[in-house]
């Protein structure tokens, strides 16, 4: 992803942190450290790619399709509960609780929030969170490629660990019937 972000500069970053918000400021960090980008044009460029991913997802929150769903009508009294307790703090809690961000943003759009305090308070989000992460990256730029490189090792133990646990549990159940049948 780092080659990506070096050979098509900030447009990358801009359409990569619509998809992913979180690691890709990191990674720019890690540019911006290394001398391909300006830190404050990369930040910017981050957040605003991060701001108008969101911003999709609430304009398809805001169409028919999704607030007629079935999906949607089992999950929107529960999520207006949240909302309810949590108001539009929802919007920075989802950028920092793994997995919510998509949802939240297409609820809000499902519930007809206004726009104008969506944008506003989902970019003072979008941008706070991705100078958080861009100066991590930036500071810690030798030390984001040894952990990267180690992250990729240790996925692949684990997936050799899962597939040699599924190995025996399967050997022994496939046994254990055997034995129960003697």
């Amino acid at each position: 992803m780092e080659l990506l972000l070096i050979k098509y500069g900030l447009v990358a970053v801009f359409l990569a942190a619509m998809l992913e918000a979180d690691v890709i400021p990191v990674l720019a960090g890690v540019a911006a450290h290394r001398g391909y980008f300006d830190p404050p044009m990369a930040i910017a460029v981050a957040s605003f790619g991060a701001l108008a991913g969101d911003c999709v997802w609430f304009y398809i929150g805001r169409t028919g399709a999704i607030r007629k769903s079935k999906l949607m009508l089992r999950w929107q009294s529960k999520a207006e509960i949240l909302f309810q307790r949590v108001g539009h703090w929802q919007i920075p809690a989802s950028h920092i609780i793994y997995g919510t961000r998509i949802a939240t943003m297409t609820f809000l759009g499902a519930r007809g929030s206004m726009v104008g305090r969506f944008v506003l308070v989902d970019g003072v989000s979008c941008f706070t969170l991705t100078t958080f992460l861009f100066c991590l990256g930036f500071a810690l730029s030798a030390s984001v490629s040894m952990i990267l490189v180690n992250v990729k090792r240790v996925e692949l133990v684990l997936l050799l660990a899962v597939a040699l646990f599924a190995l025996v549990f399967h050997l022994l159940q496939r046994f254990g019937r055997r034995l129960a049948k003697i």
